[in-house]
């Protein structure tokens, strides 16, 4: 039993017991029907409708439905239908109430077969634009997601397909990162992995249309950048849970949407064109997406829709980096380094995403959808690099600026592969209301891969000392100019000799082969029924995964025979935009000939079988949940409330890798050499947890809602952290600990939001999360491990207890309601504070990826076929990982503009141009504080012109 709280979690190690687990499901699956089938039948009369437009061209998500008099509400869906139950006969009043225009009053006669209403048009008023408002342009961004986020009975964050095209994204993280609280983690420039107030990425839940996703890296977090926006129709991040949703979510579950038929009206189509400039690679890159669907009427009310999207990118961009380490203090004070690395990258980036939907209304009681995303990413990447390793300190030298060192070994390496990852969801789903019930089931598949097939490192090496022949007694072998801390400079009389490519000895080449593939089976089932106080709901959902790391390598050392001399590109790194140069460098194809035919390396059998099987896991996870809440309606008050179990099985399997040298006594037989045992090792687990949770919404007015919420959640550890595992690169290692315990955590939410006008909300909220056994990743120099000492070791530990405090505040205001020219302005702000304390049972720090400040703000003008958006993205520093106190990894403030520039010069056709990073805002990585650099990259500014149909 967890001690820390046993009302609400449990845990035990042993084999596995899921067939005991499916037993438990099913019985409080059959228990939750039974109640629900006794439970009092309901005989009012139901009304349905369809919220749509006076062109009857798109249908409304979030608009909210009432009957006049009565506590009888209900949300329009995806699909802008609604259902109003428990609805006596006779003559009322439906009131539609969407952000962006006035109520929509119906009168409405409900005969004692109910009513069916069909489509019912808001919107429709001639006396102003408002069509035109709700339907295009930024006041569409904003009305639809004001309408979803308002609707809600929990905190939930929107983006709809027009927002998102309001901004320069490369794809889902880029565009989440426009969200209040939400910021991102960026790999090569380009949001990757999103942070929710501050939680690490691997707290969050990501589904695609409802069903899971699975991750092709070895980590819980999907790689959001493999997913590109214009295959989707909306995002959405909750951050408050209910017991009908997964509950491995401290930090906020995202919902992934693509495109459904049944969310228009008719044929709809989106076509782009464009071309991006990156400054720093100086090449166009071309980006092409197609989106469409349609509705076919079918004999009997019936129908069926069909949508589908694809997009294309082929995108170029090249990042300059230095990096350092092995930072000390000298006796006077002063910083110094003993490692650092200048580094160019050259990047080619292909994303190819699909979507393909399908949705047929089977009667007027059941619809079913069939929905699949699919994303290719394929990621090309060159890297040259020359590593000064340092030693021979002048310690008279050494000061806050520079240092002077006698003793340097120069290693000019590259770094030559393709890696491509995939991702696939498929969501088969149907809806069946019967009377009172709606009957929801669903079957989900998600798979994700990503494949390292043909990469090739090379490393070669040059030692220089004072007094060796090139350098002269007592002078230097080199100086560090530290001017500028994210920029050393390297500075020596020598430079002719550090730059002599026949001093250079191959010292080694690595290949590798790396396969990650995660696949997870989603079974669910849900049942609502409609009672005379709200609705009550059960469900049951089973989640089935296997996630499984190949890693083969090949490592080379050189004979001797070779040198950079025999393999020279001598400008092949001159785009390197930093002062320091990379040339010469070895000719990418002289190393692959050199890697093919063997010549002047010798294979290294021992590391390349040690290298090819500590990273190897095969993590299988079952998640079983059941969950039992009531909805509570009054005029003003919302209440749900409930409690969902989920049950989990674990099995961890892995390699026990350990070398023997020659000579050591095994089973009583003396080793003739060095010798790798490889030892497969594997562990069970299995543990409950109960998770309570009440959320509250409060109508103070039809303009000022209220919302608080508690609820627990539970996050497994990490895979990556957890499997075992021994990830090896550059003698530096990521370590598995399969010993770690599931973070779990109580998270509390109160808010308000006012929406004063037409199109505009001001909203503010608290958050408070308290978090046992957290998990924190210590970075660990020269570590053992069996025989073998790294020069850097990352494995994961649980900490004791963290708590989390926030406050959150959005700002957004159209101004339709000036006159002409100013009633196309739009501006939008939102700002979130955070800060944490979490105790590692060593010292107190802020958890990991935490930002302490976190804020955007824009300014749009909308009016006279002109579309203008000044974009502005702030995140505080954070600290990313643990290294020792004061030379803790953290990674730097971070402040981006964007700008859009869109002319629709017809009704259906529009040109656009984006300019991403303007400022040329870098990403700076320090050790403990800003002057010691560990990692600064520059990417340059993006600009993208095209051009843009639209039919619907």
């Amino acid at each position: 039993m967890d001690t820390k709280n046993p009302a609400c979690s449990s845990r035990q190690t042993g084999t596995s017991r899921t067939s005991a687990i499916y037993l438990r499901l099913v019985a409080i699956g059959l228990a939750g029907i039974a109640a629900l089938t006794l439970s009092p039948s309901v005989y009012a009369q139901v009304v349905t409708g369809e919220v749509t437009d006076a062109k009857k061209t798109i249908t409304f998500e979030g608009a909210i439905v009432s009957i006049e008099g009565m506590r009888v509400t209900a949300r329009t869906n995806e699909s802008g239908r609604f259902r109003l139950s428990n609805v006596p006969a006779g003559q009322h009043t439906l009131i539609v109430s969407y952000v962006g225009t006035p109520d929509t009053r119906i009168s409405i006669n409900v005969p004692e077969s109910g009513l069916a209403m069909g489509e019912v048009v808001i919107g429709a008023r001639t006396d102003t634009e408002l069509e035109e408002v709700i339907v295009v342009g930024q006041s569409a961004a904003v009305a639809g997601a004001l309408n979803q986020e308002r609707s809600a009975d929990n905190l939930v964050s929107v983006l709809d397909t027009d927002a998102m095209g309001q901004f320069p994204d490369q794809n889902v993280a880029e565009a989440l990162r426009r969200l209040t609280g939400v910021s991102v983690e960026n790999d090569q420039g380009e949001g990757r992995y999103v942070v929710i107030r501050g939680m690490d990425p691997d707290l969050n839940a990501t589904s695609i249309n409802g069903v899971r996703a699975t991750a092709a890296e070895p980590r819980r977090a999907l790689q959001l950048d493999i997913i590109p926006s214009d295959v989707l129709d909306g995002l959405e991040v909750n951050k408050t849970l209910t017991p009908d949703m997964d509950g491995d979510a401290i930090g906020g579950s995202i919902n992934v949407r693509t495109l459904s038929a049944f969310r228009r009206k008719g044929a709809y189509i989106k076509a782009r064109a464009e071309g991006s400039y990156n400054e720093y690679r100086e090449e166009w890159s071309p980006k092409v997406s197609f989106a469409g669907s349609n509705i076919f009427e079918m004999d009997g009310d019936r129908r069926f829709g069909i949508a589908g999207a694809i997009s294309y990118n082929d995108r170029s961009l090249q990042v300059d980096n230095n990096e350092a380490d092995d930072w000390s203090e000298a006796d006077n004070g002063a910083d110094f380094m003993e490692e650092f690395e200048p580094r160019m990258y050259l990047v080619d980036r292909e994303r190819i995403g699909g979507a393909l939907n399908f949705d047929l209304d089977i009667s007027a009681s059941t619809t079913l959808h069939l929905y699949t995303l699919y994303s290719d990413f394929k990621d090309t990447e060159v890297r040259y690099a020359t590593t000064y390793k340092l030693d021979g300190l002048d310690e008279g030298t050494v000061s806050n600026t520079s240092a002077d060192y006698g003793e340097a070994e120069l290693e000019r390496t590259t770094k030559d592969r393709d890696q491509s990852a995939d991702n696939l969801s498929i969501s088969l789903g149907s809806e069946t209301q019967l009377e009172n019930w709606l009957i929801a089931a669903n079957v989900g598949y998600s798979a994700a891969s990503e494949l390292t097939a043909n990469e090739v490192e090379s490393a070669w090496v040059a030692e220089f000392e004072t007094d060796d022949g090139i350098i002269a007694a007592g002078q230097p072998v080199l100086s560090v100019n530290r001017a500028n801390n994210q920029i050393p400079l390297i500075q020596s009389g020598y430079t002719a000799s550090l730059n002599d490519a026949s001093l250079f000895e191959l010292d080694g080449m690595e290949s590798k082969y790396e396969k990650n593939d995660d696949d997870q089976l989603t079974l669910q089932l849900d049942a609502t029924r409609a009672t005379e106080f709200g609705e009550l709901k059960f469900g049951v959902k089973s989640r089935i995964r296997e996630k499984t790391a190949q890693d083969n390598r090949g490592v080379f050392s050189g004979d001797g025979s070779l040198f950079l001399s025999d393999a020279l590109d001598a400008d092949g790194a001159s785009a390197y935009g930093f002062p320091n140069t990379l040339n010469p460098v070895p000719n990418l194809a002289s190393v692959r000939s050199i890697f093919a035919s063997g010549t002047g390396l010798e294979f290294e059998a021992v590391d390349s079988e040690i290298d090819s099987n500590v990273g190897d896991f095969t993590y299988d996870e079952d998640v079983l949940a059941a969950y039992g809440m009531g909805k509570w309606d009054t005029d003003r008050l919302t209440i749900i409330a409930g409690v969902r179990v989920e049950w989990t099985d674990v099995d961890n399997r892995g390699n026990e890798v350990e070398l023997i040298e020659e000579g050591e006594i095994v089973d009583g037989v003396p080793l003739a050499e060095d010798t790798v045992f490889i030892t497969p090792v594997r562990q069970t687990d299995s543990y409950s947890d109960v998770l309570p949770s009440i959320n509250l919404r409060f109508n103070f007015s039809e303009d000022l809602i209220g919302r608080a919420s508690l609820h627990r959640a539970v996050v497994r550890p990490g895979v990556e952290f957890v499997a075992f595992r021994v990830a090896i690169e550059d003698n530096e290692a990521e370590l598995g600990n399969p010993d770690l315990k599931p973070y779990r955590a109580w998270n509390a939410d109160a808010s308000i939001s006012w929406y004063p006008t037409e199109l505009s909300v001001l909203s503010g909220g608290i958050f408070y999360k308290e978090i046992e056994d957290f998990v924190f990743v210590q970075t660990l120099d020269d570590y053992a491990w069996q025989d073998r000492v790294f020069d850097e070791a990352v494995i994961a530990q649980n900490g004791d207890d963290a708590t989390v405090f926030g406050v959150e505040l959005t700002y957004q205001q159209h101004f339709g309601f000036l006159g002409a020219p100013f009633d196309g302005f739009l501006v939008a702000f939102n700002y979130t504070y955070v800060d944490s304390d979490a105790d590692t049972g060593e010292r107190k720090i802020n958890l990991p990826k935490q930002s302490e400040n976190i804020g955007s703000f824009l300014i749009g003008y909308d009016k006279y076929g002109l579309d203008l958006r000044l974009a502005i993205k702030y995140r505080d520093k954070y600290l990313d990982e643990l290294v020792e106190p004061g030379l803790d990894r953290f990674t730097d403030e971070h402040l981006q503009w964007d700008f859009t520039a869109k002319y629709r010069f017809s009704e259906n056709w529009l040109l656009y141009a984006e300019f991403a990073n303007l400022g040329d805002e870098p990403e700076y990585y320090y050790a403990g504080k800003t002057s010691r650099m560990y990692q600064y990259d520059e990417f340059g500014t993006t600009s993208v012109v095209g051009i843009q149909y639209n039919f619907q």
